[in-house]
Parts: C-alpha cells; sequence; structure tokens
C-alpha cells in the first residue's frame, strides 16, 4: 500500500476541469465464463443510499453505477452514465450531459428524473443515509436533509440530456464523490416495488444484475445486457460465496475452486506466498488508504477525558502487534496514512510506555486501573490485534471482555445502537483519496458516521479551513498540521495501515484494485 505522497488520484480534477471528460473505449465481447469470488462476512446491504462498508461497496458497484466513475485502472475519473461534465471558473456549478441510449438492468431508458430523484432520495430526510454528509456540499442539501424543504434546489434539469448541480462552496473532491456507489443511479419504480426490501432487490444499471441472494450462503449475478459499456463485464456470471474464511479461500484458490476474493490475503499465509514466485506473482496490492484503530465511545465516562484515552493510546505496543501480523502493515502514528497527500511526516511514532500510561489513568482518577468490553469483527486477524491489545491493557490494570461477532451484525449495530459500544476494534477505507474523507466522516461533531461522538469544535473549524484550499502544497500543509493536533487529542488509538493484497486463481487476468470500491470486476476475464 506505501505509495508516493502526492497521490495521483487528486491529479484529476484539474484535468476533468479544463479538458472535460474522455469517453471510454469499449472492448472485445465478453467469453461467455463465471468468475467465483469469496467474502467471510455476508453483504450488508445493495442499497446504495445504505450499504457503507468494505463488503457491501464492491459488491454495489456489480449493480450500480452513477454519472462518473474511475477508469478501469484506477487513476482517473472518466464518464459512466454522463457523456461528459463542464465545471465552472468558479468551482460551483456541474454541468452533465447524459449519455444517450443508456438503461436501467429492466431496459428501461435513463432520465434525468431517475438523477435528481436519485439524489433526492439520498438526502431525503426519511432515508437517514449514511452518505448524505458527503453531499450537503450541494445548495440547498441541509434545507433538504432537515425536511424545510422539499427539493434539492441545487440541482436543476435544464434539458433532456442536461442536468445541473450547483454547489455552496467549491469542493476540490466532487467529482470523486460523485464516482462513490451512494451516488449510483437507481430506477423509483425497483424503489418502490421493494420498499424496505430495496437493499436486497436491487434495480440499477451496473454490469451485472443480481438474480439470487441466499443470506449467509452465497450471491449469484449475470450480466446486465443493457449494460452501456459495449463488451462489458467481460465474464457472464459472478457467483460470490460467503463465509469463506481468508486462509480458507486461499486454498480454494489454489486448488481452482475459486477466482478470487473481497478479503486480503490473510498474514499467516502471506509469508508462504510471497516466497513462492509463482504464487507471489497471483498477489494483487490494494491501493485504498486506510487506517485501522480503536476507537472510544467519548459521550461517557471514562472516555470522554482525554488523559485515558492517552494512556489507553500508549499502553499498545504497536510493533509487536505488526509482527503479529507477519510485518505487513505500517504502525500508525496519527490520522492519516503515508499513501495520502496531507499526511505529517514529521508526526514521531506512538511510544509504548506502560509506565507513562499507569500515570495518566492515575491523573484522570483510576489508580487501579478499570474496565470495560471491545468490538470487534470474527475475521481472525481482527481477533489477534484485539486479544493483543487486551493483553497490553492488562499491563496497566485494564481489563477488557472481547464480543465478537459477524461483520454486518457489528455494523448494524454501530449506526442504529453505537451506545452500546464502550470500545471498538475497526477500519476505515478512505471513499476517495483526500485526507478530508479521514477527518470528515469520522471525527467531524456533526457526522453521522461518528460512532465514538469524538467532538472538538476548534478541529472542525480548521479542517472545514484545510478544505477550501486547493489541492496543492498548501492544501497538504494545512491537513499535516490537522494531523497533529488530532493526534494530539487520542480520540482513538491510532492502530496501523494495512498493505492489503488480493489473491487470484491462474486463470484469472485484468483483476485491478481500484482507490475506492476495492476489485474491479467489470473487466477481469476468466479463461476456460
Amino acid at each position: 500500500m506505501q505509495r508516493l505522497r502526492r497521490f495521483v488520484g487528486l491529479l484529476c480534477v484539474f484535468a476533468l476541469m479544463t479538458v472535460g471528460l474522455a469517453g471510454v473505449v469499449p472492448a472485445a465481447a465478453q467469453d461467455g465464463s463465471t468468475l467465483v469470488v469469496t467474502s467471510l462476512s455476508d453483504v450488508n446491504s445493495l442499497d446504495p443510499a445504505q450499504g457503507y462498508d468494505t463488503v457491501s461497496w464492491p459488491t454495489e458497484m456489480l449493480v450500480y453505477r452513477g454519472l462518473v466513475t474511475w477508469d478501469d485502472a484506477g487513476k482517473e475519473i472518466v464518464p459512466a452514465l454522463a457523456e461528459s461534465v463542464e465545471v465552472s471558473d468558479d468551482g460551483l456549478v456541474y454541468t452533465f450531459t447524459l449519455r444517450e441510449g443508456v438503461m436501467f438492468s429492466n431496459g428501461r431508458a435513463i432520465t434525468l428524473d431517475d438523477v435528481k430523484y436519485s439524489f433526492e432520495r439520498l438526502l431525503g430526510p426519511e432515508t437517514g443515509s449514511p452518505g448524505s454528509f458527503i453531499f450537503d456540499v450541494i445548495a440547498g442539501a441541509p434545507e433538504y436533509l432537515d425536511g424545510s424543504a422539499t427539493e434539492l434546489s441545487g440541482i436543476n434539469i435544464v434539458d433532456d440530456s442536461t442536468i445541473t448541480f450547483t454547489l455552496s462552496r467549491p469542493e476540490w473532491t466532487f467529482l470523486q464523490r460523485m464516482s462513490l456507489p451512494f451516488a449510483s443511479i437507481v430506477a423509483k419504480e425497483g424503489v418502490e416495488a421493494a420498499g424496505d426490501q430495496f437493499g436486497r432487490q436491487p434495480l440499477g444499471a451496473g454490469p451485472f444484475i443480481l438474480t439470487a441472494w441466499e443470506s449467509g450462503v452465497r450471491l449469484t449475478f449475470e450480466r446486465n445486457p443493457y449494460y452501456y459499456r459495449e463488451g462489458y463485464p467481460k465474464v457472464d456470471n459472478l457467483i460470490m460465496d460467503i463465509g469463506v474464511e481468508p486462509s480458507v479461500m486461499v486454498l480454494r484458490v489454489e486448488a481452482g475452486e475459486t477466482d478470487t476474493s473481497l478479503d486480503g490475503v490473510a498474514p499467516s499465509d502471506y509469508p508462504r506466498i510471497t516466497e513462492d514466485t509463482a504464487l507471489a506473482n497471483r498477489l494483487i496490492p490494494g491501493v485504498t488508504p486506510n487506517i485501522f484503530y480503536v476507537g472510544f465511545n467519548a459521550r461517557e465516562t471514562p472516555f470522554n477525558d482525554v488523559k485515558v484515552r492517552q494512556a489507553l493510546s500508549i499502553a499498545i505496543d504497536r510493533e509487536r502487534v505488526v509482527q503479529l501480523l507477519n510485518g505487513r502493515p505500517i504502525a500508525a502514528n496519527g490520522l492519516f496514512p503515508p499513501n495520502l497527500s496531507g499526511d505529517n511526516p514529521e508526526l514521531p511514532p506512538i511510544a509504548y510506555d506502560p509506565e507513562a500510561a499507569k500515570a495518566l489513568l492515575a491523573e484522570a482518577g483510576y489508580p487501579d486501573g478499570l474496565s470495560s468490553t471491545i468490538y470487534a469483527t470474527n475475521d481472525p486477524t481482527d481477533q489477534t490485534v484485539v486479544q493483543a491489545v487486551a493483553q497490553d491493557w492488562t499491563q496497566i490494570g485494564v481489563t477488557v471482555d472481547i464480543v465478537t461477532m459477524e461483520f454486518a451484525q457489528l455494523i448494524d449495530i454501530m449506526y442504529n445502537d453505537p451506545g452500546q459500544i464502550p470500545v471498538l476494534y475497526m477500519s476505515w477505507w478512505a471513499d476517495y483519496p483526500d485526507p478530508s474523507n479521514f477527518y470528515q466522516p469520522l471525527l467531524n461533531c456533526t457526522s453521522s458516521n461518528n460512532i465514538g461522538g469524538f467532538c472538538n469544535p476548534a478541529l472542525d473549524e480548521q479542517e472545514a479551513a484545510a478544505a477550501l484550499i486547493p489541492p496543492g502544497e498548501d492544501r497538504w500543509a494545512a491537513y499535516a498540521e490537522l494531523e497533529a493536533a488530532v493526534t494530539a487529542d487520542a480520540p482513538w488509538a491510532f492502530m496501523f495501515y494495512s498493505r492489503n493484497f488480493y489473491y487470484r486463481s491462474e486463470r484469472v487476468s485484468n483483476l485491478v484494485a481500484h482507490p475506492t470500491f476495492g476489485l474491479n470486476f467489470e473487466i477481469v476475464e476468466v479463461s476456460s
């Protein structure tokens, strides 16, 4: 995952503003084969307004598309359902031209009414989408979100093929935001017919159609005959087997029973694979900036005390955790990973200091330690980490019960009953490669994704000012200063930045990891 600090994905914004979006060149017809994919966890939801995790997103990208998307190499934003986009000189108005002849997977022509409906549904107060914060920059969005307006004033249909999005302020990441699954165009009739089951009965314009979903067992997809890219996807069918642990996945791939997985290679398998050249060539490095962290419920005692949070953070031996994971991750020293522009290169490592941790706990009023509960997924790697954290904490008199559950179940609690979770082990994978996407969704006082309830208005103001600076050295310097301030406040115990590797079978080619939604199954080819 280690890459140059000046992350190339951000450069596309300037190119788009000056030259518009280039067309997509179609490839040869699909080969008619079947791709077999595994996942440890079941999909939480295929409603693009709701599913917001590393399992739901790559699966949503099978059945949906928005006006723009990332190119096949994951480097630039290119047209999808839109044919082109123009941006006003002041950066406030984005004019999209709808591609001629695009259709939903049921064969109905897509109109700009569908585009407007999709965003009004996403931002509607009755939807309660965790992605609403990403598009609150659209003019009129706050009023629409709180129910005081009946339509989004910032979205206007000009004619049958032209629609404008007007922003309330310049937002340098807007086109990246428009490439996210949240910005997918959905069919109103599909939403109304499925009701609260739309997350299991999707109707979009992506490369595949969901044909069957057996919970906890398998999802089955077939090629969308109405997909706008001629010759795509490159396979006729895709099967996603659920409940397959990463180590079992590796064995299945090597036995020719599986082609790849939504999950990365387990740390226990990594050394063996890298030592064998033939197997190592099957590894696909992930490129998404990420952070793994131990989060605290900062709304309540004892974690509303910065000294307690700091104590628990410096009581963790991060280098030992890295070694337990076979040296793959990088020990975290702050909020931003080193492959992200805006990371502060001057931040020192977070020192492992149990004695200082005990002193901080005593200052906070806990000289004899404390007890709590930490929630984590049932992923074996996650369990390795939380057990190591629990062991470290016992050295300073802190005991924790470990509660383990399936990923989708934990996500449900996080969003519907976050107060139930005093301590959480979780990861964040960037929606788009910009430092604003680490602070705004996770630590801003008003974000619905701020599960721990951490709130520092001064930091919010500092980040808001940084977000207004165009991409470049000044922006990255402002975010580097923010990272130092956030680290001092210890909203979480920052753990490590993962270097993730996907794995493929011998018969798979053209499998690419994207910066936002994992593997791209639209372009993958499978030999017989």
